[in-house]
């Protein structure tokens, strides 16, 4: 693949550094380039085809730019007889493949969009009269070790349904009869359709806070309502947060169909698509210690949670413990520019470590000595930043694990500026898997503190600890490969141990772990390592999403067993 060829799609597409899947013709050509291990070679090949994340092989030679800073690439092989003919007219060991979508909006589906819409980004079209009445993204898995992990469960998958019969009913005897509808949350969505105790999860929906995937959501639970002959609710589900579009989508539905509305946590609901996978009337997993680690959810504070230790059963749950909490200066502005939100858990004045060495002025320093050009706007926007968490105008709380791993990120000067959901935190992982040396840095601050606020007591992780122990170790000229295996390692195991104390308290024997964090395989493996040297059982997504693609299924679920 040509480096420019690749750029110039990137250019058209406006998708900056976000990888690209490839299709090959076979397994044999797969291996030319890729790692393939007997689980992903079956998963590679099943009925269902669908992409599976591959880490790349000493023999990849693609351009850099189709998987950018990372040590993986997304493959899938031919399931459709054009996809055969394309490969019977060439020799090339791959091609780019891509959705016929203008990107953040759904895929096109007549000859007339496509034609009308697309001719800026691409130079020919092979098009067909068969009519597309269901659009529906490829679906798209990892494997941690040899445990599979759905990074979207689309294509192949859904919409055959979770059976739950008599699953729930010693909880809600009138479960199996209930009709309900769960719009999940706003990124990566998919909706669930609850009735006579089958649950039917949709495709991958995408992101509702584009018009046109709002308009396909409305669509989809239409197409979905017909097909499964549902013409009423018993109660609409969703997200806790009041500003979603599928919140205020649900309120509109609720109304239409005169039925109660019961909004969920978002990783109570992460935590029950889980709890799910290993639940049976009689088992030992009705309750579980559950982690719930990703970029964010809206929290019952009204802040945003994203690294929390959850005491769950079906119907409710009590929050433990969770990470520090956190100032995010500018809000969303965090998550596009990490570098702001490193600069907010360096100057937490509530750490145990190192307090009277990162005084304001140290760390104002540091960033405009080390960091000065990952800010959007250099030195002036470091001086408003600190004047903006003084004022704290406009600065939200959060306890995301995500926000953790990208400030990470952006002090290795692995990514300053996030293009794409996820690219701080996955050029991380990447970043951290080049370290192949047996000496590891195992000094980082574990530090756990018991914290009180409106809300109750809980116990937190210090994170701002663990980064000015980064920041320290990247003074001292220590490997920086070496110092994000370390990071990752930190933030896992201080995880790792909240859960484990949480456990130990509540007497529950088994810890499960969800959210976008544990697509990452080291932490993941840190995690249960530790866990289960504790001699606790740990659980993992088997059937459903780590990430937001399965918050639907565990809202409707919730939303059964409380009505």
């Amino acid at each position: 693949m040509l480096e420019d060829t690749v750029n110039l799609l990137r250019e058209r597409l406006g998708r900056e550094n976000q990888a690209f899947a490839v299709m090959s013709p076979d397994i044999q050509t797969v291996r030319e380039y890729a790692i393939v291990s007997d689980a992903e070679e079956e998963t590679l090949l099943s009925k269902e085809w669908p992409i599976v994340i591959l880490k790349k092989n000493e023999s990849y030679d693609f351009a850099k730019s189709v998987s950018p800073g990372l040590h993986n690439i997304g493959v899938m092989l031919p399931y459709a007889p054009l996809h055969h003919l394309l490969f019977n007219h060439t020799d090339t060991p791959a091609y780019i493949m891509t959705s016929a979508n203008v990107p953040g909006e759904p895929m096109m589906i007549t000859n007339e969009e496509i034609l009308k819409n697309l001719d800026t980004i691409a130079d020919y079209y092979l098009i067909h009269n068969r009519r597309i009445l269901n659009r529906c993204d490829d679906s798209v898995a990892r494997f941690r070790n040899n445990e599979l992990a759905f990074i979207r469960r689309s294509r192949g998958y859904t919409p055959e349904p979770y059976d739950l019969k008599g699953k729930y009913t010693s909880i809600n005897p009138e479960f199996d009869n209930l009709k309900i509808l769960a719009l999940g949350p706003e990124l990566d969505v998919t909706f669930t359709i609850l009735k006579n105790s089958k649950a039917y999860v949709s495709q991958h929906i995408g992101n509702t806070n584009k018009y046109r995937t709002y308009e396909f959501l409305q669509e989809a639970i239409k197409h979905m309502m017909r097909i499964t002959k549902t013409d009423s609710f018993d109660a609409i589900a969703c997200d806790l947060h009041p500003q979603f579009f599928t919140t205020r989508l649900a309120k509109e539905l609720a109304e239409e169909y005169d039925c109660p509305l019961i909004p969920v946590q978002h990783h109570h609901a992460h935590g029950i698509s889980l709890l799910n996978d290993h639940y049976n009337e009689d088992s030992k997993n009705n309750e579980m210690i559950i982690i719930a680690a990703d970029g964010v959810g809206y929290g019952a504070d009204g802040n945003s949670w994203g690294g929390e230790i959850l005491c769950t059963n079906i119907k409710d749950y009590e929050r433990t413990a969770s990470l520090m909490p956190q100032k995010m200066p500018g809000g969303d502005l965090c998550t596009k520019y990490p570098v702001r939100m490193l600069a907010s858990i360096l100057s937490n004045p509530n750490s145990a470590y190192e307090n009277e060495k990162y005084s304001e002025d140290y760390i104002k320093e540091l960033l405009n000595n080390n960091y000065i050009d990952s800010f959007q706007h250099g030195a002036i926007e470091i001086k408003s930043l600190f004047r903006q968490m003084e004022t704290n105008l406009n600065v939200g709380i959060n306890t995301s694990t995500g926000r953790v791993l990208d400030s990470v990120s952006t002090a290795l000067h692995i990514c300053d500026k996030r293009s794409y959901e996820g690219e701080a935190s996955m050029k991380l992982e990447s970043y951290a898997y080049e370290y192949k040396e047996e000496d590891t840095l195992e000094d980082f601050p574990i530090i756990i503190k018991e914290f009180e606020d409106e809300n109750g007591k809980r116990k937190i992780l210090d994170t701002t600890a663990i980064m000015r122990y980064i920041v320290d170790k990247i003074e001292e000229g220590e490997n920086l490969n070496k110092i994000a295996v370390a990071g990752q390692k930190a933030v896992s195991i201080g995880l790792a141990k909240l859960a484990v104390e949480s456990a130990k308290e509540k007497g529950i024997k088994t810890i499960g772990a969800t959210g976008g964090v544990f697509y990452n395989e080291a932490i993941t493996d840190y995690i249960k390592s530790y866990i289960e040297n504790e001699g606790f059982e740990f659980v993992q997504h088997v059937n459903s999403c780590p990430g937001d693609g399965s918050v639907s299924l565990g809202q409707a679920i919730i939303a059964g067993c409380n009505l």
